[in-house]
């Protein structure tokens, strides 16, 4: 879109952005305010991305009404979302809260997680400077080894070797603790 069709664009937009909002509210059935806010915002970007090679638009009203009422019709031909209550019992008898118990709240797993949150720090930092630097880098500050290949200048095969060494000695260290605590690795 041109610079002057952007701009006649935005003066429609401050002129009727809330007709259009209520257009849609009223053609939805159980509509929230943000959904047509959504619907119209998206009608509008799909506007701006339009090319200019085609016919231009010479009737700028009619053709975002008509473009919401398409984009009103998608909706309608969205499958509908259902949701489940965690307290309705199926035809067992349960419910899915009995089923699949949240157990991260309950005290004990919270200090039993606590205490193997601290025992990983101390075996990461109990490792050689190298494959700890491959292993925080890679793991807690995303950094891909492509690019920890080009900020340290070494190369990609030694990184991966530095980082597997890392993790067999964690591994190795904590591994009494997954035996002790396997209720906590199956979550």
């Amino acid at each position: 879109m041109t610079g002057s069709g952007k701009k006649s664009l935005a003066e429609f937009w401050q002129k009727n952005h809330c007709k259009l909002v209520n257009f849609v509210r009223t053609k939805l059935d159980d509509a929230s305010h943000m959904d047509s806010e959504d619907i119209v915002q998206d009608v509008i970007l799909n506007l701006l991305d339009r090319p200019d090679i085609t016919k231009p638009v010479t009737n700028l009203t009619a053709y975002v009404f008509r473009a919401l009422k398409n984009r009103i019709i998608d909706e309608y031909r969205k499958p509908a979302s259902r949701t489940e209550s965690l307290d309705e019992p199926d035809m067992n008898e349960l419910s899915l809260y009995d089923i699949i118990p949240d157990l991260k709240y309950e005290p004990q797993n919270s200090y039993a997680r606590e205490q193997l949150r601290n025992q990983i720090y101390a075996a990461i930092s109990n490792l050689p400077k190298d494959q700890k630097q491959v292993l925080i880098e890679t793991e807690f500050n995303e950094v891909s080894f492509k690019e920890l290949e080009k900020q340290l200048n070494i190369p990609m095969g030694t990184l991966l070797a530095r980082k597997h060494r890392g993790l067999k000695t964690i591994k190795k260290q904590l591994k009494h603790i997954k035996e002790e605590h396997n209720d906590l690795f199956n979550d």
